[in-house]
């Protein structure tokens, strides 16, 4: 990359807010473009930062492994994220699944965002645990109905209206994990409440 275009890594454990710790590293950068990557994603392909358009910030799509298989279908499979910003256009805002705000209009560049999980499932069941503790600080309150309704809704939107199911076994896993995610959130929620 040259001197216009900065690759900020996200690898530090145990990070409680995420987008106090992306703000942070953005700050005072005079670099004209930073790309925020995550410790277990790459670009597909290269940036040329002479072709980018100041008037915009860049989101990417995603492309997802997990259990061993791209997932082509499911929620994961329709993400955009916002990451490749022009410090002091915005800032990031959310503990976890955090969105970078800004004036400017996001575009969507061709190169994907590659992210090949290759943690085991004792691992992935941690960090879901770990991901639905700050959910859930961020919400702050409980619903019976969310309880009750959000796990199952989250399920049957992934599985079958994102087409998991035609990601096989791995479709099922994810819109399953998903679903437990939302279930986790709530039932936390709940204990802080009592």
């Amino acid at each position: 990359m040259t001197d216009r275009l900065k690759i900020i890594t996200l690898n530090q454990p145990g990070v409680a807010d995420f987008s106090a710790v992306r703000n942070k590293l953005m700050s005072g950068k005079t670099t004209a473009w930073l790309l925020f990557l995550d410790s277990d994603e790459q670009l597909s392909a290269p940036l040329d930062p002479d072709k980018l358009d100041q008037r915009y910030n860049y989101a990417f799509k995603r492309d997802d492994w997990f259990l061993g298989r791209k997932l082509s279908f499911g929620e994961t499979a329709a993400v955009r994220l916002v990451r490749l910003v022009q410090p002091g256009t915005g800032k990031w805002q959310g503990k976890v699944h955090e969105e970078f705000v800004s004036k400017l209009p996001m575009k969507l560049l061709p190169q994907r965002l590659l992210h090949r999980r290759r943690i085991s499932l004792s691992r992935f069941l941690d960090r879901l645990n770990w991901y639905s503790d700050l959910r859930a600080q961020e919400l702050n309150r409980f619903s019976g109905f969310a309880l009750i309704f959000y796990p199952i809704g989250k399920f049957v939107k992934n599985y079958f209206f994102h087409l998991g199911f035609l990601d096989g076994t791995p479709g099922l896993a994810m819109a399953f994990f998903m679903s437990l995610h939302s279930l986790f959130v709530r039932i936390k929620l709940y204990e802080k409440a009592r």
